[in-house]
């Protein structure tokens, strides 16, 4: 007997359209829960994969403007040293001649 109505309830159109309904609401929920997941995710400000990698090429700029500028600072040292040096070589041939009159 409870075999029979529970198949009679079965067969039933409206079964049918609450079991779409129910299914659409599971489906929708799941949607919403993903959605407040990535929502909380993006909230947190956590870097991404692409964040990542972005600032690593930034670094790697960077890194290359600043041997870009170490190499030039040492261009620039040497240059002073020998400017020095030919300085200091004119000022002790400028003397012996002084001194030697």
């Amino acid at each position: 007997m409870a075999e029979e109505r529970d198949e009679r309830l079965v067969q039933r159109n409206a079964f049918g359209e609450l079991m779409a309904m129910a299914t659409e609401n599971v489906v929708a929920l799941a949607k919403i829960g993903a959605d407040a997941g990535d929502l909380m995710v993006r909230n947190l400000r956590l870097a991404g994969r692409r964040d990542i990698a972005r600032l690593g090429q930034q670094l790697a700029r960077t890194e290359d403007k600043l041997e870009s500028v170490l190499q030039e600072v040492e261009r620039l040292q040497d240059e002073l040293r020998a400017e020095r040096e030919r300085s200091a070589q004119s000022n002790g041939a400028h003397r012996s001649r002084t001194e030697s009159t």
